[in-house]
């Protein structure tokens, strides 16, 4: 009896000891060898896995960049800063730097918005705008029901005291997690140093503007007269700004009737940008 059982001992450890090596045979074999720079390029990013870029996460767009070629600008978080850091590690040369961008939400109409009925459903922009396109008259207008703040991982937008979402720009990561929640197109990217914005998404004409918010551009143009460097222009009734053009002047928000052209420090992104007419 005892025999037995030192023989099954003897046999478990030989059985033992052949699947050891045959994992370690293996292991040798398959070994996909990593590329160190995956890791550096890696810690080179921000890790907030955004999804900016349109990779699943920080450590599947550094494989990209390293393995696959992906161009190391992608990064909206990380900006120029990050994508140079990443070409001196891979040993590239950028053509160009890019901007950060940031989310903004193109409207404050806010109370001064006018309603053609009081919505009692589910607390949910896209829930809202299903009943006749949602309670605003304005069609262009943000219904404050926050989608866009529900949506946002990175707690980058906070209620004004109008109830309207407004973007802390220093915590925006650029992931557009909030222009796609909005139904309304009203939440668009610009570029983080950009400072005079025109507070309106309506392509209505002037006078529909009006009857629906006091807060509305009236496409009268004179911003675009105005401006010395031609970065306004019209779209659809709109007036548009150039950021790129942009010599942050002013002279379009003194000009503006209806005072919807508003300039915001981009460094205090606390300061209010909305202002009440």
């Amino acid at each position: 009896m005892g025999q037995i059982f030192i023989y099954s001992i003897l046999a478990l450890g030989i059985l033992g000891l052949l699947f050891g090596l045959g994992l370690a045979v293996a292991s040798h074999i398959f070994h996909v060898k990593m590329d160190k720079r995956v890791e550096q390029v890696y810690k080179a990013l921000p890790d907030l896995n955004c999804g900016a870029c349109g990779y699943a996460g920080c450590k599947k767009y550094a494989d990209a960049i390293v393995n696959h070629g992906e161009a190391p600008n992608l990064c909206t978080p990380g900006g120029s800063e990050c994508a140079e850091h990443i070409a001196s590690i891979l040993g590239l040369e950028l053509t160009a730097t890019t901007i950060r961008k940031v989310a903004h939400v193109f409207c404050c109409g806010g109370k001064e918005a006018k309603l053609i009925y009081n919505y009692q459903g589910v607390y949910d922009c896209n829930a809202a705008v299903i009943i006749a396109g949602g309670p605003l008259k304005c069609d262009y207008g943000c219904m404050g029901f926050l989608s866009c703040l529900k949506a946002c991982k990175f707690d980058a937008i906070r209620v004004t005291d109008e109830g309207m979402p407004e973007i802390i720009t220093e915590k925006c990561t650029g992931c557009e997690a909030c222009v796609k929640a909005c139904p309304k197109n009203i939440i668009r990217m610009i570029p983080m140093n950009a400072s005079v914005f025109v507070q309106c998404n309506s392509r209505e004409r002037g006078k529909d503007v009006r009857d629906a918010c006091s807060r509305g551009c009236i496409g009268c143009t004179k911003c675009v007269k105005e401006c010395p460097v031609n970065a306004i222009s019209m779209d659809e009734g709109l007036a548009i700004i150039d950021h790129s053009k942009c010599i942050v002047c002013l002279k379009c928000v003194k000009v503006c009737p209806v005072q919807v052209i508003h300039h915001v420090n981009p460094v205090n992104a606390k300061e209010k940008i909305c202002q009440q007419s």
